[in-house]
């Protein structure tokens, strides 16, 4: 019997019941396939045992599936993903009534999250830069006392939960409660973040003032070679649980994943991409080489 193993990172509780039932579905659809799944602490493992055929299929982020492309030569391609992966965007946020675009960022403090996340500090940095920012990074020890160069605009990160790509959402929370405390002038978050706080109301007192341009986030990523069988009957029973929304298990699954349905990855959500992986050049987050 032939058979499919996953990899996925566990950066949250719910990924074990969001794979079970993955799993446990995809061994009811196949009649001549066993899928399985491993878990990892951090994605450049899940990288590198993709690219060493260890694993079949990687539930990668952006920066994950970039990392995959690159370390392989251009070797590994996505192959579906959420409905919620398209149009990701990053939104920077402040006090109500302090700035009122992207100029009253000059010679303010702003905070950025894990270095290693598109949507809270790769893309963010990215589009500071495409739009002229002089930047001036801060130190921890320095943040209270900081002076801002003029016209500059001072970068504080924190880097918290690094090698999960910012999954977690907690840096983005680092920024929000730095703003809140008035340490942070502003600072930038991912638009699902954003969602939930506008949603849930903890941050009554923060407005979106700037919103990017759209990326993508997540994708299933394989290598080319991967058997073409195999790659198709994946796809097509993560495909049809879209029929199964009635199902409450599914339903459920699909709920704690953040989606509405799988798409596959056609050429125009694979644009998505080119963005972050030329931020990612410019940044030395990859070595600058063929996307």
């Amino acid at each position: 019997m032939k058979s499919i193993l996953v990899g996925a990172v566990a950066y949250a509780p719910q990924i074990v019941p969001i794979w079970d039932t993955i799993r446990e579905y995809a061994n009811d659809y196949f009649k001549d396939i066993r899928l399985d799944y491993v878990l990892f602490s951090n994605y450049e493992r899940q990288v590198q045992w993709l690219k060493e055929g260890k694993i079949d299929i990687a539930w990668n982020t952006n920066v994950a599936f970039i990392r995959s492309k690159h370390c392989t030569n251009n070797g590994a391609e996505a192959i579906l993903m959420r409905d919620t992966d398209i149009g990701f965007k990053s939104v920077f946020v402040a006090k109500r009534d302090t700035m009122r675009g992207l100029e009253d960022l000059k010679g303010k403090k702003f905070g950025l999250g894990s270095l290693d996340s598109a949507q809270a500090a790769i893309m963010p940095l990215f589009y500071l830069q495409k739009n002229g920012f002089k930047l001036q990074e801060i130190s921890p020890a320095l943040l209270g006392s900081a002076q801002i160069e003029s016209g500059s605009v001072g970068i504080f990160r924190f880097n918290s939960d690094v090698g999960k790509h910012g999954d977690t959402g907690r840096s983005e929370f680092d920024v929000l409660d730095k703003i809140k405390s008035g340490e942070l002038d502003a600072g930038a978050i991912g638009s699902t973040t954003w969602v939930r706080v506008m949603q849930e109301g903890n941050y009554p007192q923060m407005v979106n003032f700037y919103t990017s341009p759209a990326y993508c986030h997540c994708n299933f990523t394989t290598l080319k070679s991967f058997d073409s069988y195999l790659k198709r009957s994946f796809v097509e029973m993560m495909k049809s649980q879209n029929a199964l929304k009635n199902d409450p298990k599914i339903a459920h699954m699909m709920s704690l994943e953040g989606l509405n349905e799988w798409v596959l990855c056609d050429q125009d959500a694979l644009k998505g991409y080119e963005e972050i992986a030329q931020a990612m050049k410019e940044q030395t987050l990859i070595e600058s080489k063929e996307f």
